[in-house]
């Protein structure tokens, strides 16, 4: 949300000539893939804090709250998927 305006830095971590990159970040409660720019063909998670309010249904529409897991299989690929919990 806040590197929108920071080209340089999304291109440097849409680069995958060297590696992959698997970005964290966000403040906002929520856990997503689709509400973030992207830096394909790497990968960019909002994993926003949960909690009190943030857990709440905002103007009816249901907040995907939860985590993030990441796993490192033997050949060093990453996988990732969100945990979401159920807040209706």
């Amino acid at each position: 949300d806040y590197l929108w305006s920071n080209r340089e830095l999304l291109r440097s971590l849409s680069d995958a000539s060297k590696h992959h990159v698997e970005y964290f970040g966000g403040h906002r409660h929520n856990v997503d893939q689709n509400s973030t720019i992207s830096i394909a063909p790497n990968n960019n998670w909002l994993v926003g804090g949960g909690g009190g309010w943030g857990c709440d249904v905002l103007k009816g529409i249901p907040q995907q709250q939860g985590f993030v897991v990441g796993e490192i299989d033997a050949l060093g690929q990453i996988t990732t998927r969100p945990v979401l919990i159920d807040n209706s």
